[in-house]
């Protein structure tokens, strides 16, 4: 059996918890644990900044070879959480892979029960992952 993917991990993590309510609290502690891990003001621009979200939320690329890396964050602790599972779900993704992500992806984190406006920022962030991919040169 092959290593399980940072998506596969999150998907089987929050398919386990049954309670709507229990799979906010963990996405918030999520996003708790994200705040004291280091992400440089630096990224902090405009540049990065997801637009479109009520909350602001800075998504960061790098190209590894061929795999796409993506760090982010966000000042409120529920995005927080999302967009580090967001992030950490769709890094070391070829070009291709990103391209062929679809809505059911995202769905499969089964966090419909989040307000319609965080289902929409989750798809923003994958149509974000999806442009840097596609837009991007592969390192030499």
């Amino acid at each position: 059996m092959g290593t399980r993917t940072a998506y596969e991990t999150h998907v089987s993590a929050l398919d386990v918890i049954d309670d709507d309510d229990a799979r906010l609290r963990s996405i918030i502690e999520l996003g708790r644990r994200r705040q004291s891990e280091p992400f440089p003001a630096a990224w902090k621009t405009d540049a990065n900044l997801l637009h479109g979200c009520m909350a602001k939320v800075w998504i960061v690329h790098a190209v590894e070879g061929d795999r796409h890396v993506f760090h982010g964050r966000s000042d409120a602790l529920v995005v927080n959480g999302i967009a580090a599972i967001m992030t950490e779900s769709f890094s070391g993704l070829t070009r291709a892979e990103l391209l062929s992500r679809t809505l059911d992806d995202v769905r499969r984190f089964r966090l419909g029960a989040l307000a319609t406006e965080r289902q929409l920022g989750m798809m923003a962030m994958l149509k974000r992952f999806q442009k840097l991919a596609a837009t991007s040169q592969p390192e030499n």
